[in-house]
This record gives structure tokens, C-alpha cells and sequence, in this order.
């Protein structure tokens, strides 16, 4: 990923403009893979600013530890949309930009006087992306939702936890889940203004993407009828094993796999036990496997096995915490982690764009901003008046 701080665009969507209008976490992130991916992102902000920059760790200034690991690559603008001239001034920023990004409930920005069909009669190439917890339609449409609610109604607490004793996720997955839905959505129909002309808008609810994402096992193991339950092979599958110092994933579904494993382990004798000789076998003989494999990796250091299956290319790995994946040998390769300079803070680490173009590279060229740092040079751009600007700095 290119770092040039103040360089220009290189990414597949340079030239386009995004308004970004989300707070805390969803839309924020997705507003930075597109700004990743070469937009002009303006993040409008309240005179408070978004609730983020005051989560989620130390502080430099108005931006958090939370804050910047979601908002590089765009520039900040305050206006107040329940204001009058805030609202004049937004407008003005829509006519002439290529996306409007925002995830409050259905219907606020309609409140407002700054919705879809307002500004879809002066910009109808606009793309309009609304992430929402549920969408426009349906008993929860007005409700608020977050993270945490998006887990509870999907099922997941269930399936990480128990029936009895359901846990949820100490991670903001619905949020991300939504996050990365938007942003290939609004990419996908900047692709399809290209032959049409025409903008159209794009609700993301939360709920959708995050089951979406979550059931496609749960829903495909009974497409064509109940099946058997065998609650050993889900065990087999995503066991965490425990080895002398730590604890491994490991896999041996197919027949080369349960092969290298055995070798592996020295017990090559074990490939011909009719138990475990096929696919099948091995599922229906399951919690007997289980038995074989712990008691043979518990004899044994993480270390000891992983390097012996990587050496054979057999799939198994250490199951590491942050500090871990810090120091993995892939990680510090691929650069997924690195710094950059942030003002008032000094380096920040961050984590980098996953993919990587060949012909249009994904770029930081901007820090995290602080909160209204750009909101004169924005509005210059958009033609208001320096008396109009002022007036929307004085409040």
C-alpha cells in the first residue's frame, strides 16, 4: 500500500467524491475503503463532532485511538444540518459530488430537508448508500440498532456461546460486515452510472449483510432436508487443540490431510484404521478421531507441529492473540501492520488495505483529521461565498 502524504490519488476510484455523513463505526469505515481506494472522502461532522473521536482508547487532540483506525484518507467538515445555513451548505457540497454516504435511522435526513429525493432533482447522477439496522421496511425499520443488537437477532451470541448460555462477539463484526457491503454496493453502481448515467439509491441494513454473512453454512446444511446430527464433526472441525504450550487449528478433512497429520505425529499406522480411511468414515467416527488426535497433540509443543506441517504443507496453524499476529512471520511480511505519522501523535499503526492492484495501487494520503480542519477549503471548493463561510464558522 502507497504511503504519500499529501500525494495524489493512485487508486481505482480516484476522481470520485464522497460525502460521508456516518458516525462511529459502519459507515466511517466504509467511507475509508473507498477513500483507500482513491475517493475524495469529506467527512461531515457535527460542531461535536462524530461520538468516535472520543471512544476507544488515549487520545491525541479530538482523535482517539478508535477514531484513527477509521477515518484516514478524509478530510473534516462540521456543519450543523439542523441549522438553516448548515443545511444550504450541504446541499451545496451534493451538487457537484459523485456519493452520499450515511447510516442514521430511515428518515432522518428526510427530516432534514437533505434526503435521497431532495438531492437526487439537483444531482441525479447521485449515489445515495444508507446503512440502517434494519432497513426501511419491516416491525424494526425505526428502531435503533448497533452492533450488539445486530448480534443478538441473528443468532450468533447462540452459536458462539450455548442455547442455555448465549455470548456475544467482543468484536464490532455487524458493523464491519455492513461496512464492506457499502462499499462494494456504491463501487458497483459508480460502475453502473457508467452505462446508465443515472445515480439510484442503496439501503444496506445491517441485519441483512451480517446474516447474509453468518448463515450460509447454517442454511446450506439443511437446503435439502434435515440432516444428520452429528455434533462431533463440528467439534473435529473447529476444535481449538491443545498442545504442551498453546493451542492449534488444524484440519483433516480430506484424505491427504488426515495423511499428513498422522505423519506428522508418527503414526502413519493410523491411515489404514478403517475408522479413519475415507471422508466419510472419519465424520461418522469423529468423537473417536477427537480422542486420537488430542491425545497425540498434547504431547507435543505448538511449534514442534507447526513447523513439521509446514514444511509438508499440511494446513495447520498456531492459534495466536494480537500479539501474536503482530509478530507472525506472514503478517510481518505482507505489511498488514504498519505506521504513519499522525500529527499531534506521532506513529499510529494501522492496517493496511487488503487487496492489492497491479495498475491502480490503494493509497493513505491523508491522516486522520481534526474535527472542522477542512471545512473552509471544502466549502471554497463548492462556491460559497467567503461572508457564507464565515457565518457557518461563527455557528
Amino acid at each position: 500500500m502507497r504511503v504519500e502524504i499529501g500525494g495524489e490519488a493512485t487508486g481505482p476510484l480516484a476522481g470520485v467524491r464522497v460525502i460521508d455523513l456516518s458516525t462511529i463505526v459502519s459507515g466511517p469505515l466504509c467511507g475509508q475503503i473507498l477513500g483507500d481506494l482513491g475517493a475524495d472522502v469529506i467527512k461531515i461532522e457535527t460542531p461535536g463532532g462524530d461520538s468516535a473521536r472520543y471512544m476507544g482508547g488515549s487520545r491525541a487532540g479530538d482523535i482517539s485511538g478508535f477514531f484513527a483506525q477509521l477515518n484516514r484518507n478524509k478530510r473534516s467538515v462540521v456543519l450543523d444540518l439542523k441549522s438553516e445555513a448548515g443545511t444550504r451548505a450541504f446541499r451545496r457540497l451534493a451538487e457537484k459530488t459523485d456519493v452520499v454516504l450515511e447510516n442514521f435511522r430511515p428518515g432522518v435526513l428526510d427530516r432534514l430537508g437533505v434526503g435521497y429525493e431532495v438531492l437526487r432533482k439537483q444531482n441525479p447522477r447521485l449515489v445515495y448508500a444508507a446503512i440502517s439496522g434494519f432497513g426501511p421496511e419491516g416491525p424494526y425499520a425505526g428502531l435503533p440498532a448497533y452492533d450488539m443488537v445486530i448480534q443478538a437477532v441473528s443468532g450468533i451470541a447462540k452459536m458462539i456461546g450455548s442455547p442455555d448460555q448465549p455470548r456475544l462477539v467482543s468484536n464490532l463484526l455487524a458493523d464491519k460486515t455492513a461496512a464492506l457491503n457499502a462499499a462494494f454496493a456504491i463501487a458497483s453502481a459508480l460502475f453502473a452510472r457508467e452505462r446508465t448515467g443515472q445515480g439510484q439509491r442503496i439501503e444496506i441494513p445491517m441485519l441483512d449483510a451480517f446474516g447474509g454473512f453468518l448463515h450460509l453454512d447454517q442454511i446450506a446444511a439443511n437446503a435439502f432436508g434435515e440432516t444428520q446430527d452429528l455434533p462431533a464433526v463440528g467439534e473435529l472441525m473447529f476444535r481449538a487443540w491443545e498442545t504442551t504450550d498453546g493451542h492449534l487449528a488444524v484440519l483433516v478433512i480430506e484424505d491427504h490431510q488426515f495423511a499428513a497429520f498422522c505423519q506428522i505425529v508418527g503414526r502413519e499406522d493410523m491411515c489404514s484404521d478403517e475408522r479413519f480411511a475415507s471422508l466419510v468414515a472419519r465424520m461418522q467416527n469423529a468423537a473417536q478421531l477427537i480422542d486420537f488426535m488430542q491425545g497425540e497433540i498434547g504431547k507435543r509443543s505448538t511449534a514442534e507441529i507447526v513447523g513439521k506441517a509446514q514444511a509438508i504443507g499440511a494446513p495447520i496453524a498456531a492459534i495466536n492473540d494480537l500479539d501474536g499476529f503482530l509478530a507472525d512471520a506472514q503478517v510481518e511480511s505482507s505489511g498488514i501492520v504498519f505506521e504513519i505519522d499522525q500529527p499531534q501523535a506521532g506513529p499510529v499503526p494501522i492496517l493496511r488495505s487488503a487487496p492489492r492492484f497491479s495498475g491502480t495501487p490503494s493509497d493513505i494520503r491523508r491522516t486522520v483529521p481534526n474535527l472542522g480542519a477542512h471545512t473552509a477549503e471544502v466549502l471554497r471548493e463548492a462556491g460559497l461565498p467567503e461572508a457564507e463561510i464565515e457565518e457557518l464558522a461563527d455557528g
